[in-house]
């Protein structure tokens, strides 16, 4: 049930979003179309013959080919019986006796609660396959339960009054119904033999059993479900109840009924509005459910406090570059503790025979503190090699706007690695704008409303430079980044590019060749009534009017 109505949540702007989502995959498409035809001199060659080149120059070598298998194998349902042969414990099955003379072998399968198979085995070829299924050992449960539409469990597994038939041993039995006491018993079955066990349930006393709100803090400007409280309660039977909000002063600014409590578990949603509907100012509440049973005398009553905090901001953003924000330019803030997303986003370009499909998975993590945690990992599958990629970065956010305009700082630490496998070395390409090392940067974010301007300069230390030698000689130079996020709630866009300097001291100049610069522009979608994100991106890298390549895809977000 949802009490309060969301503005977000009217039929116009769930026709405006079905079209926003219309446009969004054709633009997908269409970028992915382009990508084939928007390929320029030899940038993309030049990317591809980065990673050809660490290939090996010899094949690993093959693996041996696995010989027949020779002796005595023995493959029981269950699996993991006893195998004995002439008397001797050889091992559990599935096993491959090797050690076994040609002749007559008697051969004989045990496992606890079952039957025992026994049989005279011929062995007269190199290899013998013997297969035999265990019978299980059960009795009888006879079991009557009152209320006679009682929820009943046996083992585990749902189950019915009646004839059981059951596998020796103890096995936990619990009947509920709403209204009465559980009951949690043991019935012990016997082989072949018949156990009788009768319950009938007594009445239970109302009450609320559990009142749990997950995120007790929330910023109704968020989005969607991410600007809901939702709480979720448990009574023991059926009744009546209602909720209602309190504020500092002990006022009651929010109030609604609750619908018949026709089962135990309850949940609910409320918007954060007063009961005239109006925006309740930021602060701590009193949440209280109280509830009466039917036929009861006395209520029975449960609060937790709950926060409105607008500086919680939940919205979707990309992990491409290792770093959450715009795909090549990091955000300053920071999402709240216990706050998570996780996100798939990928592209491809196809050239003629050449190929190329950068695909990245990402985790936020809110730490809590001003402290976010971002995981990412990818693929970049081509015509020449499969480069994985690794990241992880941590930001810690030092300045915040207050309300819809301001700006925003912090400190963000980050480990990436960039790797062929095939080649067992360092990928020298660039393409996340994440090069293998460890970097430490600065990003700032100014909001003007719905506009934020992005920036961030960091220096990353390495072993290796894009496209440059493959000895170890380590190195520093700089990212640049640079940012324009148009973020309207429900749907996100922008555009960022990320450059960087030759190894310091001698290369400061950004945008110099051959250093080339990575760009992208991306739009995400939150579908109403979802924590789902739906998004579409073009980018590519640059090295000139005579040589760039493009690439465009999508991805799936979840936002909680």
């Amino acid at each position: 049930m949802h009490l309060g109505a969301r503005e977000g949540y009217n039929p116009v702007m769930n026709i405006k979003s079905a079209w926003i989502l219309t446009a969004l995959a054709c633009a997908a498409a269409a970028v992915l179309l382009v990508s084939c035809e928007t390929t320029r001199g030899v940038t993309l060659g030049r990317v591809l013959a980065a990673e050809a080149g660490q290939k090996s120059p010899e094949n690993p070598p093959a693996k041996p080919p696995q010989g027949d298998k020779k002796g005595l194998e023995v493959i029981s349902t269950p699996d993991r019986a006893e195998v004995w042969i002439d008397g001797e414990l050889k091992g559990l099955t599935p096993l491959l006796v090797e050690d076994i003379t040609k002749g007559s072998h008697r051969v004989l399968l045990r496992k606890r609660g079952y039957y025992g198979v026994e049989a005279w085995v011929e062995v007269k070829a190199d290899y013998v396959l013997y297969q035999a299924n265990l019978p299980q050992i059960t009795g009888f449960l006879q079991l009557a339960v009152t209320p006679s539409d009682s929820l009943v469990t046996v083992g585990g597994t749902r189950a019915s009054g009646g004839l059981l038939e059951l596998p020796i041993g103890e096995h936990p039995v619990v009947v509920r119904a709403f209204g009465y006491k559980d009951y949690r018993g043991t019935a012990t079955i016997m082989e072949k033999a018949m156990t009788f066990l009768t319950v009938t349930l007594e009445p239970a006393p109302f009450e609320i059993t559990v009142l749990t709100v997950p995120k007790p803090a929330v910023n109704p400007d968020n989005p969607g479900l991410l600007g809901v409280l939702e709480v979720s309660f448990s009574v023991s039977g059926p009744g009546t109840g209602r909720v209602a909000v309190v504020d500092g002063k002990s006022a009651v600014v929010f109030s609604q009924e609750l619908p018949p409590f026709e089962s135990w578990d309850q949940s609910f949603s409320w918007d954060l509005r007063g009961s005239s509907g109006a925006p309740l100012p930021d602060g701590e509440y009193l949440l209280q459910i109280v509830a009466r049973g039917d036929g009861a005398d006395l209520d029975s009553r449960r609060e937790t406090a709950v926060r409105i905090d607008r500086t919680l901001k939940v919205a979707a953003r990309s992990v491409w570059s290792g770093s959450s924000g715009l795909m090549y330019a990091p955000v300053a803030e920071v999402l709240p503790p216990g706050d998570f997303q996780l996100s798939v986003l990928g592209g491809a370009t196809v050239v003629n025979s050449l190929y190329r499909a950068p695909i990245q998975l990402g985790a936020r993590i809110g730490l809590g503190n001003a402290v976010e945690l971002d995981v990412s990992g990818g693929l970049i599958p081509s015509s020449v090699a499969i480069p994985f990629v690794a990241g992880i970065a941590a930001r810690w956010n030092i300045l915040s706007p207050h309300g819809q305009y301001g700006t925003g700082s912090a400190i963000e630490a980050k480990a990436s690695l960039q790797f062929n496998p095939a080649a067992s070395s360092v990928l020298l390409t660039d393409t996340f704008a994440n090069f293998t090392g460890i970097s430490l940067g600065m990003p700032f974010q100014i909001t003007l409303g719905t506009l934020n301007l992005l920036a961030s300069v960091g220096a990353t230390a390495s072993l290796w430079h894009p496209y440059g030698q493959t000895d170890p000689a380590p190195v520093i130079w700089l990212y640049l980044r640079v940012g324009l996020m148009l973020d309207l709630g429900q749907v996100t866009a922008g555009v960022s590019a990320s450059t960087r300097t030759e190894p310091l001291p001698g290369g400061v100049s950004f945008l110099g060749s051959p250093v080339p610069f990575q760009a992208g522009v991306e739009v995400h979608w939150l579908i109403p009534n979802t924590r789902f994100v739906l998004s579409g991106m073009a980018a590519g890298e640059y090295e000139g009017s005579a040589n760039y390549y493009f690439y465009g895809g999508g991805g799936l977000g979840f936002l909680y």
